[in-house]
């Protein structure tokens, strides 16, 4: 029988691989660089600021990332990785599944805009700025989002219970007042009279498309 007077042994934790410390660096880095990107944009930030972030030194950031260029494209790949993709959806066949599709997309994106509002403050100051920065998000984010949407909307507009709303305008419509409601705080005091939560905006947005009698 064990000794009662004999404390259990701890199980020590599992010490990490030098992989894992290496993908962890990696990832703390790139934590530290959205910020960055997010609060500065891309000529405010610097490489020795986004290292001092990370708590190591500038040279141990230059192992990972030999170019600013490179870690802002695998921060902004980090952000958008996360986002739930409209073509991963199921397209809506009946007029229940349209109800129940748009309802998701708004709710997805608004949950996602909750949990990212860097992806929002990146994309206008390159959208401002326009250049090589922009068209990379564009080419590699931004036009397969635009297009799951829009497929989504149009399959919606063919089951006649929403109402017929450009794609465009829907998705505008949608990063806008998600952007002012998340990422943009004193502009949404100043609109909206404070900040609202992803359900109610979700609530808010669905009014754009409801057919008439939803």
């Amino acid at each position: 029988m064990p000794d009662p007077a004999k404390k259990p042994r701890r199980r020590q934790p599992r010490s990490l691989g030098r992989e894992e410390r290496t993908q962890a660096l990696r990832q703390a880095i790139v934590d530290s660089a959205i910020a960055e990107f997010a609060a500065l944009g891309y000529g405010g930030a610097s490489l020795r600021s986004i290292s001092a972030r990370t708590g190591i030194e500038l040279g141990h950031l230059g192992y990972h990332f030999s170019t600013k260029m490179e870690l802002w494209q695998a921060a902004v790949a980090s952000i958008f990785d996360a986002m739930p993709k409209p073509a991963d959806q199921p397209v809506a066949e009946t007029p229940a599944e349209a109800r129940a599709t748009v309802a998701r997309l708004i709710a997805d994106y608004a949950s996602f805009c909750l949990s990212h509002p860097e992806h929002i403050q990146i994309v206008f100051s390159e959208a401002a700025a326009g250049g090589e920065r922009m068209d990379w998000i564009t080419r590699h984010y931004l036009n397969d989002i635009v297009s799951g949407f829009s497929h989504h909307i149009e399959a919606v507009h063919r089951q006649g219970v929403l109402k017929t709303i450009e794609p465009a305008i829907f998705i505008s419509a949608l990063v806008g007042i998600s952007a002012i409601n998340f990422a943009l705080p004193p502009l949404r005091d100043v609109l909206m009279g404070g900040g609202i939560g992803a359900d109610a905006l979700a609530k808010l947005l669905s009014t754009l498309v409801e057919g008439p009698g939803e």
